[in-house]
């Protein structure tokens, strides 16, 4: 059994780290897209902006507004997105790693690993 927890705890770690760099890149990405959207936006609903239609300066100030709010709705999305599929994946790796566990045991005719005794047994009495 203390296999099958090793197991999983490291899996857990890999399946962790790896979507955290994902979700990392991902979220960079999109901020960047909407800081670029924003940047876009603004010369044209700022107070030098050139005369445009009011229907057109509302659109535009409500799209900024979108930008804006988006941003701030980020992170938290992305992180509960990244939790959900890191877990998925760490359950989907555990259950076939789990599984390939026990086929080993099978073909090497061992029901568990033996435990290593304590130091101090191994050390030989002069």
């Amino acid at each position: 059994m203390k296999i099958k927890t090793a197991w999983g705890i490291q899996s857990f770690l890999l399946c962790f780290l790896f979507n955290l760099a994902l979700g990392a890149l991902i979220f960079h990405m999109a901020d960047r897209g909407l800081d670029a959207l924003n940047q876009w936006i603004s010369p044209l609903t700022g107070a030098g902006a050139s005369a445009l239609p009011e229907d057109l300066r509302t659109a535009l100030g409500g799209f900024g507004t979108f930008v804006v709010e988006a941003r701030g709705y980020l992170m938290p999305l992305l992180g509960a997105l990244t939790a959900a599929i890191t877990f998925l994946l760490w359950l989907v790796v555990f259950l076939a790693g789990g599984r390939q566990i026990r086929r080993a045991g099978e073909r090497t005719a061992l029901s568990s690993v033996p435990e290593v005794e304590s130091r101090g047994a191994e050390v030989a009495q002069p």
